[in-house]
């Protein structure tokens, strides 16, 4: 029967250390398990410099910073699961960096466990649900263009945590994966969660970063999509007005745009998701941690002396 636990496998063999050398090792953080839609952290961590470091997870490769960090190297992560296309069972995660002109490798698993996410019954207009056919070459375009946007891979770290707050007042309306139902049919889990905003609400960037997208689409309205680093993308929905375009460098805290009710909505409010290495994740917890926090619920393994 498989074991479903981290395991840290030694992709390389010890270097040979010489008399009277200091000791170097490297160490990574990940858990053990977690619940699927929610955000989790990862880290590389050595005493002495490394470099090219990159995570695995889920088919993607994520590209991660080497920041000072205490008495060395560290490098952060944020990963996580989409609720719409990912299933409980056991999940490879690997790692990967150089070090003194060689290669290192160290993977583990995590089990992925199911969350129960209820449904939501929406009535909406006809033309949400089954769009004619008209607008079927636009919506094959918008999603193609929002595909290669959740592509983008920066290595510069520019997200902080815990995130600015995207409005002031944080009330929800829908949370992240709640099963929707739109006008008898069913769709998949909702992608993000969706706060109670007034028609012209200012809507703040969550993180550092440069806007990789703007544009009213079909079904998501105004949108934004901000890049800050290390797969790590957010986005807002059912804009009203975008005070940024493609390009522009945002701060964390900075005005991109106000909220309204464009797209496929049932009335006025934002839309906000965290998208992490391609993956649609749950965005409120994160506002209430920070990545020192979440790191110390994972497991700490060292992975080679050096």
């Amino acid at each position: 029967m498989k074991k479903f636990f981290a395991e840290i496998i030694l992709i390389l063999g010890l270097l040979s250390a010489c008399a009277g050398s200091s000791f170097a090792a490297a160490w990574v953080n990940f858990p053990t398990s977690w619940d699927i839609g929610q955000a989790f952290a990862v880290s590389i961590t050595s005493n002495v410099d490394y470099s090219k470091p990159v995570v695995t997870w889920k088919g993607r490769s994520i590209s991660l910073n080497v920041e000072q960090g205490g008495a060395g190297k560290i490098s952060y992560g944020l990963l996580g699961s989409d609720v719409r296309n990912t299933k409980p069972g056991d999940y490879e995660i690997l790692f990967e960096f150089e070090q003194g002109g060689k290669k290192y490798k160290a993977s583990g698993n995590i089990m992925l466990k199911e969350r129960q996410y209820p449904q939501e019954k929406l009535t909406v207009s006809p033309k949400m649900v089954n769009p004619p056919k008209k607008e079927l070459k636009r919506i094959q375009a918008e999603s193609k263009a929002i595909g290669a946007a959740l592509r983008t891979m920066t290595t510069a770290r520019r997200w902080t945590t815990p995130p600015q707050p995207p409005l002031s007042n944080i009330t929800l309306t829908s949370h992240y994966g709640f099963q929707r139902v739109y006008n008898g049919v069913p769709r998949s889990g909702h992608n993000g969660a969706d706060i109670r905003a007034a028609t012209g609400t200012k809507v703040l960037a969550p993180f550092a970063g440069t806007v990789i997208l703007t544009g009213f689409h079909y079904y998501a309205g105004g949108s934004v999509y901000i890049d800050s680093g290390n797969g790590v993308i957010t986005a807002f929905f059912h804009l009203n007005e975008i005070n940024v375009k493609k390009g522009d460098k945002v701060a964390k805290g900075q005005v991109v745009a106000r909220s309204g009710s464009t797209g496929r909505v049932t009335g006025p409010h934002l839309h906000y998701s965290l998208i992490l290495g391609g993956q649609f994740v749950d965005p409120i917890p994160l506002l209430s941690t920070s990545i020192t926090q979440m790191l110390k619920k994972g497991t700490q393994s060292q992975v080679n002396s050096l």
